[in-house]
Order: structure tokens, then sequence, then C-alpha cells
């Protein structure tokens, strides 16, 4: 397993353009020894901390960082100039986080996001919270107070003073670590990039203090390990192949562990010997192409993949910890027996028992199951076919429902087939996390995960930077978390087409307002005319309708740099999101 991959097609090496000042968009010279020579440096060859950070970040193949220059990091922001990196300055330290976050779903490959002492890294809890629960690899790379300053408890009330900013980090991180020496800082890096990719995977958080940043150090900078993952135990590939074989009616759950292990490939060849038909979840979607026969390409939650999995007589877990909003609060009743294929064998017993556990990356098992599978054939693909047949009918004669299904065909029929998707936490995106086939493995982000309003957008600004054009689909109030990246987009031209789908308010909670308690009461809210707030940011904008939503994005997408198009409409939620479970009320499953 390599723990730093290249980028998926379609990404592009940075531009070697630094985000910011007068400078923006001009070339910069390449530093005077490139980064693949830096590794047979002399060890005691002198430098500076800011200097074995970045040189560290180069060796670890690190091309474009997103974040804010603050005091306390200068010294950094001074170095990542004289770097290859691309450094991209935004708006606020959430958005650093968030756009580290996105550019990582995009490509596969580490996020990286620099922030300042104190209230600057406070500020991204949040977002390292969505990276955590989406388990997505970042690196955040934060100063700190003075090293002379840290060594009482209580701090002496400097500048930007956070004694437990790493205790702060904790909650929201899966690693984290304090710079104790100036000449460990190359190590930290190293270490915060391997514990990122590593087991579940998920944000890694490294403090320094910031004398060390200027101080001469003695480094060496460390190329990544490339490491093979540990084959699966034999009695338990014997296992989970024998329930297999003996299956009629096999069905195939697979998740996010199944893109991260780079599965793709594998999970459809052993869904086609076993022709079993594959359920996925919001952060496996284009794992099968959207026209293959065995792909469900409907929500758990629809009533007909509901009926289709509880009428199987056994299941394959592929990377999935089987959580709550996909299995509407573990209600969804899969069959036995249960094959689960997890990296940490605990996340397959969590929630949901399991037959057979193979502990192993998703691509290392499936390559140890597939030669040893029989094909078989057992009505796979009439089964999908039926059921897509069914589904399709009983959203379109759904009133409430025919619109935005409606909707999320118009936006994947527009599309282009290399692009991003990118759905923020509106009742838009759910019904595109619900319903919208992705043409290929991460090419579609949800912030579910943790569920953090706000993410849409510059979660769309780090995917864009990958160089793959990019959709951001915000609602009204999701987008104002974060305008200021407006400003980010253009001054870095990105390749950023903006879906506002203006409800004027919090859609969700009105609907869950006026079903709990009758009436609206805190989710109407006051909104802008965002096509002249664009505008004012230098954006080509327009308006559009849902009936001609598809002609308004394929404009957007054919313009040079950002564009934003403002869609008023309301839609109701679609049978993912938890008030509308049709299983609400229904037991839970035990682990």
């Amino acid at each position: 397993m390599v723990l730093y991959p290249a980028p998926v097609a379609g990404a592009r090496k940075s531009s070697k353009r630094i985000g910011t000042g007068s400078g923006a968009g001009r070339a910069r010279k390449p530093r005077a020894q490139p980064p693949a020579k830096q590794t047979a440096r002399k060890s005691a060859e002198p430098s500076t901390g800011a200097r074995a950070l970045t040189d560290q970040l180069e060796a670890l193949g690190v091309e474009v960082v997103f974040g804010i220059p603050g005091v306390h990091n200068l010294a950094i922001f001074d170095a990542l100039e004289r770097s290859t990196i691309h450094t991209i300055v935004v708006r606020h330290e959430q958005t650093a986080v968030y756009a580290a976050d996105g550019y990582a779903r995009a490509t596969g490959r580490l996020g990286v996001a620099i922030t300042t002492t104190g209230p600057g890294a406070a500020n991204t809890a949040g977002a390292m919270g969505e990276a955590h629960a989406s388990r997505s690899p970042v690196l955040q790379i934060s100063t700190q107070s003075e090293s002379r300053l840290l060594e009482g408890k209580s701090g002496r009330f400097s500048l930007h003073e956070s004694p437990h900013q790493r205790e702060l980090m904790d909650a929201v991180t899966r690693w984290s670590a304090t710079v104790s020496t100036g000449e460990a800082i190359p190590t930290l890096v190293l270490r915060g990039a391997r514990e990122a990719f590593a087991g579940r995977r998920g944000p890694a958080f490294l403090e320094i203090p910031h004398d060390f940043l200027s101080a001469p150090v003695r480094w060496r900078a460390q190329a990544p390990l490339k490491e093979r993952a540990l084959p699966p135990e034999p009695i338990a590939v014997e296992r989970a192949l024998r329930v297999l074989q003996n299956a009629k009616r096999a069905v195939i759950w697979a998740g996010g562990g199944a893109v991260s292990a780079g599965a793709a490939d594998l999970l459809t060849k052993v869904a086609e010997t076993l022709d079993a038909p594959v359920v996925t979840t919001y952060a496996a979607k284009g794992l099968l192409e959207p026209d293959h026969p065995l792909l469900v390409g409907f929500p758990p939650h629809q009533p007909e993949v509901t009926k289709l999995l509880s009428s199987s007589d056994a299941i394959l877990i592929v990377g999935s910890d089987l959580d709550g909003m996909n299995t509407e609060g573990w209600r969804i009743p899969l069959p036995r027996p249960r094959v689960s294929i997890n990296t940490v064998a605990e996340d397959s017993r969590r929630n949901y028992a399991s037959d057979v556990v193979v502990e192993a990356d998703a691509r290392v098992a499936l390559e140890a199951i597939l030669p040893a599978l029989s094909a078989r054939k057992a009505n796979g693909a009439r089964r999908v076919a039926e059921l897509r047949k069914a589904a399709d009918k009983s959203l379109r004669d759904n009133k409430e429902f025919v619109a935005p299904y409606r909707f999320v065909q118009a936006v994947a029929g527009a599309v282009p087939a290399n692009a991003v998707v990118v759905a923020d936490m509106a009742v838009a995106g759910y019904w595109l996390g619900a319903y919208y086939r992705a043409p290929q493995v991460r090419s579609f982000q949800y912030p579910l995960g943790w569920g953090t309003l706000g993410f849409g957008l510059p979660a769309a600004v780090g995917a864009a930077a990958s160089g793959r054009r990019t959709l951001a689909v915000c609602g009204d109030a999701g987008l104002l978390f974060a305008a200021g990246e407006l400003a980010t987009a253009v001054q870095e031209k990105l390749p950023l087409t903006i879906l506002v789908v203006n409800d004027e308010g919090y859609g969700m909670l009105r609907f869950d307002e006026e079903e709990r308690f009758g009436r609206t009461f805190a989710a109407d809210l006051a909104t802008p005319d965002f096509v002249t707030l664009a505008k004012a940011f230098g954006i080509q904008a327009r308006t559009c309708t849902p009936k001609d939503v598809g002609d308004a994005l394929a404009w957007g997408f054919k313009q040079k740099g950002p564009a934003l198009i403002e869609m008023r409409a309301r839609f109701t939620p679609p049978l993912t999101t938890s008030p509308r479970w049709p299983l609400k009320g229904k037991k839970e499953a035990r682990p």
C-alpha cells in the first residue's frame, strides 16, 4: 500500500502560483535545488525549522497547501514561498481544513492545512471533526506559543496563548503531537502524514512552538515509505469463501473503505462473479459505473432497496462500519450470514453482528477472495433492473419527490465526466447524496461524516485546486458560512461552478419545525441577491429555475474560472433524512 498515491485521473500538477498579494498568478522560479535531490543533503546542513518543514512536505509529494498566515507562522509562509508547493491563502481557518479535506477526497492524497496559534487552530475544530468522521487523510500544522512559555501549565497570557491547544484538537483528530525540538520537525511531519493514512484514516494535528521555525536546525527530509498492506488471516478468508459460495442470492454493501483501498476494479469483478447486486454508501459512490447492471444506484433507505437487502441470503460488507445515517439508525434488516471486510475488526462488529470478519485492506482482502470464487448465475442483474424500475416509478409518481428527483437527473446530465460534485448539508445536497450516480470514484463529496453545514463551498475550493472541474451545490444559508471563499476562487482562477439553491432559510429545519411543532420559528432567513454578491467578487453569475438548471450548469461549466448560479426552489427532504426514514420507530439492530 502506497501511503501517498499519485493524483487521480484528471488532476493536474501544481501551477506554482501562490494565492496571496499582488503577485498572485505569476509564475515562480523553482528552487535552486529541486525536491528530488533534497533527501541526499547531508544531515549536518544548517537550516531553519520552517525550511525543514517545507522540505519535508516536498519530500512527501505535497503540491498544494491551504492556510492563513499569522504572526506566529509567517516563517512557514516565507518558506512555502521559496518552495515548489502551491500555497492557497483562504479567508478562514475552518475553510482551510475543509479545503484540505476536499482536496484529499478528490485526489486520494494528503490534504495539508497551515494555521496559527490559539484562535487560528481553534477555528478549525468543526472541519477537523468532519474529516475525522469521514476518515479523510488531512494534516493540520499549527504553531504554538514560544517554547519557554509552555513550561508552566497555566501560561503567562501571551498573544494567542493556548497551553492546552493540543488537548482541544485531540477530540477531533486521530493523532496529535507537539514538537519539542526544531530537529524533530521533519520526523513528526512524516509521522503525522503516516498516521493520517493508517488504519481507519483521519486527520492528524501537529503543533510547533513558533520560535523553532526561525531557529537553526540540522535536518534531513525523509521520503515516505511504500508499505504493503498485511494479508488477511487465511482462516478468515476460508470462512468468507464458504459463506459466499453457499449463498444463492448474495448482495454486496460497499463503503468508503473500498474507495480508499483503490478496490473498485476488484469489487466489480467479485460482484460479477457472484452475480450480486451492489449497494453503495454515500462515500462509495462511483465504485461501479452508473449503468453497470449490478449497481443498485438507489440508497438503502429506498423501500425497494431495503426489500432487496432483507430478501438476500448473505451479504458481503466491504469497507463500511454500517453507520447510523446509511442504515436508518441501524434499523435496516441486513441478511445473515454477514461477511465483513474492514481494516479494523472492531468496526465490523460495533453496529451489526458479523459472522465472518476479514481484517484487512479491502483491496488485499478481495485479491485473496476473488481467485477462489466460482462464478454463478443468481439473477442479480434482473433483480437490479426490476428494483430500478420500481424505485424510479415510485419517485416519479410521488408529488413531493418528483421535482427534486428531476433536479438530480438534470445535474447528472450536465456534469462533465471527470468533474467533482460537492454537496453541502442542504435539502438539494441531500437529494444528490441519495440519488446522484457518480461516474467514477472520488467524484462526489458529502459531509456525512459529521454533517457539517458550510462544508460545500470550501471543500469545492480544495477539489478544484486539484485541477478538476468542480460543482458545489449549496443552500443559501450554508454558502454564507464561507462566502469569503468566493474571493479565493477568483484569486486562484479555480475551475469552480457554484449552484446556490435558495429557499430563504434552513430548509431541513423548516421541515422539522413544521412536522414537530406545526409552525416555523427559527428557520426563515433574510438572504442576499447572490448574483449581485458574486459579481461584486468578480464572478460570472446568473439565475435559473429548476426547469432550466441543466442549461444553466452547462453555461457555468463553460466559463473560465469560477461561476455562480442562483436557483430559487423549495424541495421537500428525501427519505434519507432522519425525519423521513421509512423504518423510523422500528427496532434497531444490536451488534
